[in-house]
């Protein structure tokens, strides 16, 4: 039993308790026994998720340990652990050992990014350096950022050449010596050589900003509001007109241009949104791909305000779409469920860049600074954050897993059913709107202010939109009689009226078609405009090959406004059924959670354990562990290997890196460098 898992099997329950809390990937399924749960806490991947979570001076004391050769040796760091400095480290299960022999835990180094430290500072002037340099310095810097960070030189000693590019560099700050043959490349050069600036990591928890929380859930409803309207259009408008798609299943710029036309405005953002909320999908339609609504986008137009904010809100936070790429629409460069994670790590510090950078550093050191604005920018949109940024408390309730439908309620006022109609051809809705009712205001008037008390404005082409939908006169006024308090000013019937008296004036039904008309005139302008496609038979009578819904098509395309119409008669409504393609919902990654009472059972187990009835193993990854550390802490080992003849050899050496399933170590005895298979090698020894 190694010193690591006694330390294990000395913790009491409390400590366990925390360890299971902050590491519960290792917990699942339960461990059988000690030895088990310490070869789980050494797996890369379980360390990894463990150092995410730290904070930055978290990570700087164990960069301080690394330093002081806690790796190896125990150290007394009983100052640490009187400030309270060693807390999360040991809850995370990164250091055991007592507080004046402390040690950090076996392959806790291995899972930090080479070359990456916290505590690394930003040399004066960095970006000027760096555009001075010559181009061998500038080929060391970018061999060192793109192999790990660390380079083995015998440039690197104190009387090496002062000329050649490494010692220049060392000497302008922009690679630190780490022993007089071994160099590293800083994070923040690293940083600016990627074209980022350089980050620096707050040792001192930001102060906490006053928030009225009143406002901020003010300002956030007003804009997931008006998040919501958009996408309702955007909805609308599929329903109507799905978007043919690239081969590849991308928007081509050319459709999303004529959407952003047609809408008003750049529906890239909501796209993404209503595919991941399962609103939106791509499908094949009369053997063409397209872009079009879902079934669960005809529920969702029928939902309440603010359930269908909740749905955009969750759609948006769970997207696997980075929409701070340069690509096609919905191409496959754009898509990257990682992308979930680090919206949500973002999320979790309200968008503050001195929060983001204490509470989550490694996370948020991978991020692309493009990234993280546009998570923000994203978050205003839909309503998560404000301006400020603070979060909002539909957001709040979606980072802890409550019921975010229930906080969008509590915000969004009851919809209002009485409009104010102005006599500058204005109507004030003082209030949101019920989806029906806003839908047909929206069909009959452009929205001029949004918000909870929106302004939109009749004109004459609005009201030729809502009559070209099917509505007549009648009904317009009808609706406005029924929503709109007092009077409806005269401007706006006499609009309604003048528009609709040239509307419809020429009739179109099937015969396989045919136009009618009391003007003439119109008949005349309909045969010129569409020749060959219409042929008159009396002034007032004309017939067509196309079928009807082609002909009112045409007919429409050539400026004219026709209205259909059956053989009574009585006009009918020509909006065809809609082209729906099945949903493809993403989902928000889902952490491993462990109850108390599962951890009451892991705990029990663990317990029940009968020593010496399980022999540990020793762990797999233990022979490599211990040659890595070797190297970060130029340790010399002993080691026993087999060679190519089958026999058993043994050499001191020490090793200069480990991967590719071999180890490069350096033979003192006679200066060479010897390279062994990992699976020759027998044992490893600290020497």
């Amino acid at each position: 039993m190694n010193s690591f898992t006694r330390s294990l099997t000395a913790l009491d329950d409390d400590a366990l308790r925390r360890l299971i809390t902050a590491r519960p990937d290792a917990f699942f399924p339960a461990p059988p026994q000690i030895a088990s749960l310490a070869t789980r806490l050494a797996l890369p991947g379980s360390i990894a998720r463990a150092l995410r979570r730290l904070t930055a001076p978290d990570l700087a004391l164990l960069e301080r340990l690394a330093d002081a050769g806690a790796e190896f040796d125990p150290y007394d760091a009983a100052g640490e652990a009187a400030e309270g400095k060693l807390d999360n480290l040991r809850a995370h299960a990164l250091v055991f050992g007592g507080d004046d022999e402390l040690r950090i835990a076996p392959g806790v180094l291995s899972a930090v990014p080479a070359g990456w430290r916290v505590t690394d500072p930003v040399p004066d002037n960095v970006d000027d350096l760096i555009a001075e340099i010559s181009a061998p310095e500038r080929k060391v810097l970018e061999t060192l950022a793109t192999n790990g960070g660390v380079g083995t030189t015998k440039a690197a000693a104190p009387d090496a050449d002062p000329s050649t590019p490494v010692a220049t560099l060392i000497a302008k700050g922009l690679l630190v010596r780490v022993d007089s043959s071994t160099v590293r490349l800083p994070r923040p050069v690293r940083d600016v050589l990627r074209g980022h600036p350089p980050r620096t990591f707050p040792m001192t928890q930001p102060s906490a900003p006053d928030i009225d929380q009143d406002r901020v859930d003010t300002a956030a409803t007003t804009q997931g509001l008006d998040a919501v309207r958009q996408l309702r259009q955007l909805i609308t408008l599929l329903l109507a007109e799905p978007v043919a798609l690239n081969k590849d299943g991308s928007v081509g710029v050319r459709a999303r241009t004529n959407l952003s036309k047609e809408l008003g405005f750049d529906p890239a953002l909501l796209i993404t949104i209503g595919e991941s909320a399962g609103l939106i999908g791509r499908g094949n339609v009369e053997d063409a791909d397209v872009l079009a609504a879902t079934k669960d986008a005809l529920t969702w137009l029928d939902a309440t305000l603010p359930d269908q904010w909740a749905i955009l809100l969750t759609g948006w936070a769970a997207s696997p779409w980075r929409t701070d790429k340069d690509e096609k629409l919905l191409s496959p460069e754009m898509h990257s469920p990682d992308a979930r994670g680090a919206r949500l790590t973002i999320l979790r510090q309200h968008g503050d860049p001195d929060r983001l950078f204490y509470f989550a550093p490694l996370p948020a050191s991978q991020l692309p600074p493009s990234f993280i604005d546009t998570v923000i920018e994203e978050a205003r949109f839909v309503g998560a954050l404000d301006a400020t940024p603070a979060a909002s408390t539909p957001l709040t309730a979606l980072l802890d897993t409550s019921d975010i439908a229930a906080a969008t309620r509590s915000l969004v006022p009851a919809p209002v059913d009485t409009l104010i109609a102005q006599a500058d051809m204005t109507v004030l809705a003082p209030g949101p709107l019920e989806p029906e009712m806003g839908a047909f205001l929206e069909s009959i008037a452009e929205l001029e202010s949004p918000g909870m008390a929106s302004v939109w404005r009749i004109t004459d082409a609005s009201v030729r939109r809502g009559l070209d939908s099917g509505l007549t006169a009648d009904e317009i006024h009808a609706w406005l009689d029924d929503h709109v308090m007092g009077e409806v000013p005269q401007g706006i019937a006499f609009l309604i009226d003048d528009t609709a008296r040239t509307h419809g004036s020429i009739r179109a039904g099937a015969a396989m078609s045919y136009l009618r008309s009391a003007d003439p005139a119109l008949i005349t302008t309909a045969a010129e405009k569409l020749s060959g496609i219409i042929r008159p038979l009396a002034p007032t009578v004309a017939v067509s090959q196309l079928p009807l819904p082609k002909l009112m098509d045409a007919l429409r395309k050539a400026g004219l406004q026709p209205t259909a119409e059956d053989e009574t008669g009585a006009q009918l409504n020509m909006a065809p059924e809609p082209a729906l393609v099945p949903a493809t919902p993403s989902h928000l990654p889902r952490p491993t959670a462990v109850t108390d009472e599962q951890a009451d059972q892991i705990i029990a187990r663990l317990r029940s354990e009968v020593p010496g009835t399980h022999p540990a193993p020793a762990p797999a990854g233990d022979t490599i562990e211990v040659l890595r550390a070797a190297a970060r802490g130029r340790r010399q080992v002993t080691l026993g290997y087999v060679d190519k003849n089958g026999r058993g050899q043994t050499l001191t050496a020490l090793p200069l890196s480990v991967s590719a399933g071999q180890v490069d170590a350096h033979v003192a005895a006679t200066d060479a460098v010897v390279r062994i298979a990992l699976p020759r090698i027998t044992k490893v020894v600290m020497a």
